[in-house]
């Protein structure tokens, strides 16, 4: 390996010049972020050091893998720890978006550079993804050359040193207030996907929680329903489908038990006298696959997660009610939750997160109407601490002196 210094912009870069397993000579250029004028001498301490940190380096093949078939590796390494819907996440950002960008321009492990990196983030926002997405991006990358440094590919991890973008929070309608919770639940009651949204807005569960909720893991005899299976669409081949995933949530903290009082009791136990009579007047036209599930129509099937957010937008047009995501029933929960006086660790866990920063940052919303009731409570009692000033300028409240 040999090395040379070079300026480009007005700075000097550290080119390490390696060969891999064919012969071919592969360059790598690291900024030293020292100005030209006054700084040779330390620049090439700053070489000699470099190239003795990369001795050796260009005998490993990784080193000279691209980046886009390094982080496919890493993909298929992480697949035994990671859920199906996620592994196709990581794929479609790799195929999509990733390996396009950086084959182009032949980037490999050992070449990538933080301002590399920067580049692609700004690319993909300036092409129209959003920087949630390119964050999620970054977090792949990030993980992928993480692998190679602990493997010690190669010396440091460029994505710690490349500025992502700033993540953008969600601005969205305000959720639903308990009124039109309420005003919801009465005017979907009789449609197709009633128990979803009547799951959504009391539990907040996630909608892959709801239509994977069992009859088995309502324990009407205890008082409590277990949430320890989701529905999700995953891709097969081509092909996207809903699969059912056995003890198996979003996270661990996601896998939670909740109660029931006298009002969910009933309601669990008229749907299902509901369901059993529906399934006596079908007979053997009644699916007898999901009879285990709580979420299904008419016909024993159950519900799609995509009929459900496609249907509940329709239902909000028919009945003209104010356009929400079917998400947003889970946030409401949340937030209807805390104006009762509930604390944000109780609403963390009866929602399933991990921690309440999460819950109280993303899913509890305030309102400009509890904005509103603050400001009249305040004015209410600011009376009683209003203060006067006597003559040796001492305060004294005004409702003592006029008792």
């Amino acid at each position: 390996m040999t090395g040379s210094l070079q300026v480009k912009s007005d700075k000097f870069y550290a080119v390490l010049n390696f060969k891999n397993l064919e012969g071919k000579r592969v360059q790598k250029w690291i900024c030293l972020n020292l100005p030209v004028r006054g700084n040779k001498r330390k620049a090439e301490a700053m070489l000699r050091e470099l190239q003795a940190q990369y001795q050796g380096l260009e005998s490993i093949e990784p080193i000279n893998t691209l980046l886009s078939q390094h982080i496919a590796n890493w993909i298929e390494y992480d697949r035994p720890h990671i859920t199906v819907t996620t592994y196709n996440q990581y794929v479609n950002m790799l195929n999509n978006h990733i390996a396009p960008y950086f084959n182009t321009r032949n980037i490999t492990v050992g070449s990538v550079t933080p301002g590399d990196l920067e580049d692609y983030y700004r690319f993909k926002v300036a092409e129209g993804l959003s920087p949630n997405t390119v964050i999620k991006h970054h977090a792949i990358i990030r993980s992928a050359l993480q692998w190679a440094l602990k493997h010690q590919y190669i010396r440091y991890n460029p994505a710690d040193l490349a500025t992502r973008p700033s993540k953008v929070h969600y601005q969205g309608n305000e959720p639903y207030s308990v009124e039109e919770v309420a005003q919801l639940l009465t005017l979907t009651q009789n449609e197709s996907i009633a128990v979803p949204i009547f799951l959504a807005c009391f539990y907040g569960l996630r909608r892959s929680e709801a239509l994977g909720l069992r009859w088995s893991n309502i324990d009407f005899q205890s008082g409590w329903l277990h949430i320890t299976t989701t529905v999700v669409k995953e891709k097969i081949g081509d092909n996207v489908v809903s699969t059912v995933r056995d003890d198996t949530t979003k996270t661990e903290y996601s896998r939670r038990s909740l109660p029931l009082c006298p009002y969910t009791y009933n309601y669990f136990c008229n749907l299902r006298n509901r369901q059993l009579a529906q399934m006596q007047l079908c007979g053997a036209s009644y699916n007898q696959e999901y009879l285990d599930f709580v979420c299904v129509d008419n016909m024993g099937m159950l519900l799609q997660p995509d009929f459900v957010s496609q249907k509940f937008q329709k239902l909000l047009e028919k009945y003209g009610l104010r356009p929400i995501r079917f998400h947003d029933l889970r946030h409401s929960c949340a937030t209807i939750l805390l104006y009762l006086g509930y604390t944000m660790k109780d609403i963390q866990t009866w929602l399933g997160h991990s921690n309440f920063a999460f819950t109280a940052n993303t899913y509890v919303h305030s309102s400009k109407d509890s904005h509103m009731q603050m400001a009249h409570a305040f004015s209410e009692k600011l009376p009683e601490l209003e203060t006067v000033t006597t003559g040796n300028n001492s305060y004294i409240p005004a409702h003592i002196l006029t008792t």
